[in-house]
């Protein structure tokens, strides 16, 4: 009962909070100054500096600086992947269409560069693919979950290799990110997202690591892929141990 309050009382705090500097944001490139993806970024992270605190997600980042165009592959464990990677990274998001419906998250999408995907759609899924080329050859980034979906176990399950083959037939660089947490209450364990979210936000708080590694190389789509993966594995590993009892 004390966590739902607290939940609720959060979710209504940075509700405020993100439709007043949305609402801010419109008047101003209505006004003075065009929406753009850089001021979009800009304003995404932001909003996460000031709700984050908020929320009592605590950060431990290993960020490796890289101002150039890159496919940005991430794991995906849960509701707080999406406030941690974007306080850091500057990329448009490839994200299920159903994010759409998310209290906060699918507000601000549209203007903060989410790209909604119906991933059980082939039609959608081939879009996305050249939609992730366009946006890489414009000069911004892309962040994804190659898994196509969240997962709760130690490592990754088997990555989605259409990314892979658009990146290494392009040859845009391809950068691994981990993202772990400490708590197994921070997991995507809830059977719908409003259950997920009145139990993640009633925490006290949330202590998550994320690192992100330098470009991966490969001969081929599949070793591109591969290696991207051993690496987000490796990196998991590395972080639960000693640290982490999701897994307990």
């Amino acid at each position: 009962m004390i966590r739902a309050i607290c939940g609720t009382l959060r979710i209504i705090v940075v509700s405020f909070v993100v439709i007043l500097f949305m609402s801010i944001y419109f008047i101003l490139t209505k006004t003075v100054v065009k929406n753009t993806p850089k001021r979009g970024f800009w304003l995404r992270r932001v909003i996460l500096a000031v709700i984050n605190p908020i929320l009592g997600i605590k950060i431990d980042a290993e960020i490796i600086p890289y101002d150039k165009p890159a496919l940005y592959v991430s794991n995906h464990r849960g509701l707080l992947d999406f406030f941690v990677a974007f306080k850091y990274i500057e990329a448009f998001v490839l994200a299920k269409a159903s994010v759409k419906n998310m209290p906060l998250v699918g507000f601000a999408g549209n203007v903060t560069g989410i790209i909604y995907v119906q991933r059980d759609n082939k039609s959608s899924r081939t879009s996305a693919r050249q939609e992730i080329v366009k946006i890489l050859k414009s000069g911004s980034s892309v962040f994804l979950y190659p898994e196509g979906t969240i997962n709760t176990e130690k490592t990754t399950m088997e990555f989605k290799i259409g990314s892979f083959e658009e990146a290494f037939k392009h040859g845009f660089p391809v950068i691994p990110v981990a993202q772990e947490y400490k708590s197994k209450d921070d997991l995507w364990l809830k059977d719908n997202v409003f259950q997920q979210f009145y139990s993640q936000f009633g925490k006290c708080k949330s202590e998550v690591k994320i690192s992100t590694g330098e470009p991966i190389q490969g001969e081929s789509p599949k070793e591109l892929m591969e290696n991207a993966k051993n690496w987000i594995d490796t990196k998991l590993l590395q972080m639960q141990k000693g640290w982490s009892t999701a897994y307990d």
